[in-house]
C-alpha cells in the first residue's frame, strides 16, 4: 500500500497540461488503489485478458478457473462470449486451522483448464489450485497472469523438473520485463505475451467517458 501511495503521489504531481493526466493501468491488483490518485491524474483501468483469449482460441482450452471468488468476479465476464465453463476455487479452513484450496463451484472432470489471475509471486495458490483441478479429473491445466512478479526467481519451481511443474502452459505478459526476459520460454512451459498491441489499441479507442 505504501508503494502504491508513493507512485500515486508522483503521478499526481505531474505538471498540468490543460487536461487530466491519464494513467493506464492493466489488471490492477487492488482496485481501490486507483483512488490514491488526486489532482490532475486519473486512472483508466484496462485488462490484458484479451491477449489470453486470442491465445486460447488456437488451442484446446474449454474451461476457465479462478483461484478465488475475487478473481472470478473481476474476470469471468471477459469470457462470456466464448462459451467457457467457469470453475471457482477457494481456500477452506480444515483441522488445526489449516487452509487448503478446494473447488467451490464447477466441474473439472475431462476439461482443459486455464487458471486466470492478475499476478503471481511465489505461486503457491496457483499451484494448489492446479493440483486440485488435476485431482478432480482435468485433462490439462495451464495458468495465465498479467504480472509475473516471481521474487527470488520463484518461476524456477514451475519449470520442467521443478517441484511445482504442474502446468502445461504458463502464460504471462511482459509488464515486468526484468523478470520475463529471464524466463526459459524454450522449455515450452512459459510463454510471454506482448502488451504493446493491446496498449496501442486501448490508446486509439479510449474515450474520456470510459473511466471506471
Amino acid at each position: 500500500m505504501a508503494t502504491a501511495a508513493t507512485y500515486a503521489h508522483m503521478f499526481s504531481s505531474l505538471p498540468n497540461c490543460g487536461k487530466p493526466t491519464r494513467l493506464m493501468v492493466y489488471d490492477l491488483h487492488t482496485l481501490q488503489n486507483r483512488f490514491y490518485l488526486h489532482g490532475n491524474a486519473v486512472a483508466s483501468l484496462h485488462s490484458a485478458i484479451p491477449l489470453l483469449k486470442q491465445r486460447i482460441k488456437k488451442g484446446l482450452v474449454n474451461c476457465v478457473a479462478f483461484p478465488d471468488d475475487g478473481a472470478a468476479k473481476r474476470f469471468s465476464s471477459f469470457f462470456e462470449d466464448m462459451d467457457m465453463e467457469i470453475i471457482v476455487c477457494g481456500k477452506t479452513r480444515g483441522e488445526g486451522d489449516v487452509r487448503s484450496v478446494t473447488i467451490q463451484d464447477g466441474n473439472a472432470n475431462g476439461k482443459h483448464i486455464v487458471i486466470v489471475d492478475d499476478l503471481v509471486q511465489t505461486g503457491g495458490t496457483l499451484y494448489e489450485s492446479g493440483k486440485v483441478l488435476k485431482e478432480a479429473g482435468a485433462v490439462s491445466v495451464s495458468a495465465f497472469v498479467t504480472h509475473a512478479v516471481f521474487p527470488n526467481d520463484s518461476w524456477q519451481r514451475f519449470s520442467v523438473g521443478g517441484d511445482r511443474a504442474c502446468f502445461e502452459k504458463f502464460w504471462v505478459t511482459n509488464s515486468i520485463p526484468t523478470v520475463t526476459d529471464r524466463l526459459p520460454v524454450e522449455d515450452g512451459i512459459f510463454e510471454v505475451l506482448d502488451l504493446m498491441d493491446i496498449i496501442i489499441h486501448d490508446l486509439d479507442h479510449f474515450s474520456g467517458n470510459n473511466f471506471k
